[in-house]
């Protein structure tokens, strides 16, 4: 069962990203950047908030975030800054 697409009173585009958006939003932040994003997804051409385009981009389509378990090395500097500076700082 897929979720239909809601959209807003002010026609903004609810839900799902679909691949075509995520193409969309990946070729205008490469060709021109990301200096205003209220104003990026009219330039885009897509249907969504500027602030829906800046989530999806800074936490799925990022090319630099790194996805998986943590390695050894990083495992080893949490624990040390843990025992270090506790739960607070």
């Amino acid at each position: 069962m897929v979720k239909t697409t809601k959209y807003g009173k002010d026609g903004v585009k609810k839900g799902v990203w679909t691949a075509e958006e995520d193409r969309l939003l990946i070729s205008y932040v490469n060709k021109h950047g990301h200096p205003n994003w209220r104003q990026l997804p009219k330039l885009a051409g897509l249907a969504r908030c500027g602030k829906s385009c800046r989530l999806r981009w800074l936490n799925y389509l990022q090319p630099n975030i790194k996805r998986g378990n943590f390695t050894k090395e990083e495992d080893d500097i949490i624990l040390k800054l843990h025992e270090e500076l506790g739960n607070k700082i």
